[in-house]
């Protein structure tokens, strides 16, 4: 804000110094004209005029005319009608305009040279390439280029002068477009397009330009070929970044070999350009898996030859060595030009090798980033390897499971059908200790039936379904015959699987072996505030006391002699109930009294509508 009004400060201090110039020149003039001295007074007005032209060059000329006419008033208002002294006023009056005029004119061409010097520093250091052209027949000639259009060119600009831009600008489509905007506006934005230059290099640029008076036109070329290889340098990273993610995404999902490969090999080759993308898996004690993608055949070229490249191909594949060749050896015609062949390595063990073949010169493969999929493979390899042994062990142990189960049971029953016999035929201590036998066999089926049932629990996906609850627990009661079972209870579905009769075959069975056979069970079922139904299962046996309360589902529990010990069958229970959505606990039949029985309460989501 300061600068516009120093100028005006400045202005003012001008037009008083003139104003009093001027005044002093016409009242000396005046004086002379009244003493005989108007040969010399003249000479007075030339001080103003030339300060007038100097400081204020549009208005110069006219305060000359101005000062010039008020001259010949003066003379005429003295001297008339003496024609000499008049025709004397009227000559230096006009001597005055030209003394304005050639001022004006010296003060005009210094600004011009001032602006052409500026402008010309402009012109030589731009970092843009600037072409004045010539649009004949829109041949675009050129009339001078800077010294960056030359080295973008790649012509020294004396040598550019007279030459068509066309002839380095050859994309007919791109040119017309771009003259087309420049007629109709005048002016035209930057457009990229690419340069042709002398030594038949392409270079990319972007052309500005704008109308000039007389079929002219400035250019205006930014080489931007330095930005380009940036931004194919950042997107090369970001490819690589991309591969690495997609390559682990599918190693860490990955429990099949052959899809591992088949996706990572895709992605791979489309990232790396070449004709095949393959790898082998070693496995011990077999041969090498292979799996490809792209043209086989180029894999068959290699393997059947008997160049030195091919020896040196066959040696990695088969040993997991690191080889690389990319037009730098001397290949045999119709091998491929370019390879590589990069170890799968899981620690200190080689997995198998991953590798590329190309009929062409492509990209080089970066070391790290092939060190960084390979990884990523072999990690996935080895993993999906111990997956399969694991699962191999767990067939062979429940097949191993499965055999002693089925000849346990087969010699159980046996052993109580033996068992009954022998009850029948003895009496008094014998048939004591042969009911002892036959509940020790008993016990082992209960044991069997455990184990299976946690087979199945840990087996078994987590699918629950909608299952009459009523029935479930009526099926189980019907078991027992002998025994004082209650139930206070209404038909309703909730959300398990045909686990479910263990939870009540469990706790009846518990309370029978440590109530006794005289024990009195009831199963009562309520629904709670929730939205959830309750199971509550109470017998009348010796009840849990509270420091073991918190203990019984443990699993593997076990306890003293004497006590309580519930085994694998509370530990079942709890994890049946969990994984149905519900909770369990157990208390005092009779609150503050744990002698009077156990009371267990579990809970179940009920199935509401169809």
């Amino acid at each position: 804000m300061q600068e516009p009004v120093v100028l005006f400060q400045r202005t003012n201090a001008r037009l008083f110094t003139l104003g009093a110039i001027t005044l002093v020149a016409f009242v000396a003039y005046a004086w002379g004209l009244s003493g005989g001295l108007s040969v010399f007074t003249p000479l007075l007005f030339y001080f103003p005029i030339i300060l007038a032209a100097y400081w204020f060059p549009r208005q110069g000329v006219i305060f000359a005319v101005i000062t010039g006419i008020l001259e010949v008033f003066l003379v005429y208002l003295f001297s008339y009608p003496d024609l000499t002294e008049i025709t004397f006023a009227v000559t230096t009056a006009s001597f005055y305009v030209l003394v304005a005029v050639a001022v004006v004119i010296s003060s005009l061409s210094g600004e011009m040279r001032d602006r052409e010097a500026r402008y010309r520093g402009i012109f030589n250091s731009s970092e843009a390439g600037i072409f004045v052209v010539r649009n004949g027949a829109r041949e675009l000639i050129i009339e001078e280029a800077n010294p960056r259009g030359s080295v973008i060119l790649m012509e020294h600009p004396r040598d550019l002068r007279g030459k068509k831009f066309t002839e380095f600008w050859k994309d007919e489509s791109a040119r017309k477009y771009f003259l087309g905007v420049l007629e109709n506006d005048g002016t035209a934005p930057q457009y990229e397009t690419s340069i042709a230059r002398a030594d038949g290099t392409t270079v990319p640029v972007l052309i500005s330009g704008a109308r000039l008076p007389g079929h002219m036109m400035v250019l205006m070329v930014i080489d931007i070929s330095a930005r380009i290889a940036q931004e194919r340098e950042i997107q090369t990273k970001k490819d690589q970044l991309e591969l690495i993610n997609r390559v682990t995404a599918d190693a860490s999902s990955a429990s099949d070999i052959g899809w591992l490969m088949h996706s990572v090999l895709g992605h791979t080759r489309k990232f790396s350009g070449c004709d095949l993308c393959g790898a082998y898996v070693f496995h011990e004690g077999q041969p090498p898996l292979l799996f490809v993608d792209g043209d086989s055949e180029l894999l068959k070229l290699v393997e059947s030859s008997d160049s030195e490249i091919s020896l040196a191909w066959r040696d990695a594949t088969t040993k997991g060595l690191p080889l690389r060749w990319n037009g730098d050896r001397k290949v045999p015609a119709g091998l491929p030009l370019a390879g590589m062949v990069t170890p799968l390595a899981s620690g200190e063990e080689i997995v198998g090798v991953l590798f590329f073949l190309s009929m062409k010169n492509v990209g080089a493969f970066p070391d790290q980033l092939a060190k960084s999929v390979a990884g990523e493979i072999a990690t996935a390899i080895t993993r999906i390897h111990l997956m399969e042994r694991l699962a191999e062990a767990n067939r062979q142990a429940n097949l191993y499971l499965d055999i002693l189960m089925h000849d346990i049971n087969n010699a159980n029953l046996a052993s109580l059908w033996y068992g009954d016999l022998l009850l029948e035929m003895l009496s008094g201590e014998p048939r004591i200790v042969a009911g002892k036998l036959i509940d020790g066999i008993k016990k082992s089926r209960e044991i069997i039936r455990n184990v299976e049932t946690i087979r199945k629990l840990h087996g078994m996906q987590t699918e629950l379904k909608p299952v009459d609850l009523e029935a479930a627990i009526k099926k189980e009661m019907h078991l027992y015959p002998d025994i004082s079972l209650e139930y206070n209870g209404f038909p309703v579905r909730v959300w398990a699987d045909e686990l479910l009769g263990e939870v009540f075959s469990n706790l009846i069975g518990n309370s029978i072996k440590f109530g006794g056979p005289n024990v009195k069970i009831t199963i009562a079922l309520e629904r709670t505030e929730t939205g959830k139904i309750r199971v509550i299962v109470s017998d009348t046996g010796p009840g849990i006391p509270d420091d073991l309360k918190r203990v019984i589902f443990g699993r593997f529990a076990r306890f003293e002699p004497g006590e309580h010990s519930k085994g694998l069958g509370l530990y079942i229970v709890k994890a049946l109930i969990s994984r149905y959505g519900g909770d369990i606990e157990v208390s005092d039949r009779i609150a503050g009294d744990h002698a009077k029985g156990a009371s267990f309460r579990m809970t179940l989501r009920e199935v509401t509508g169809r």
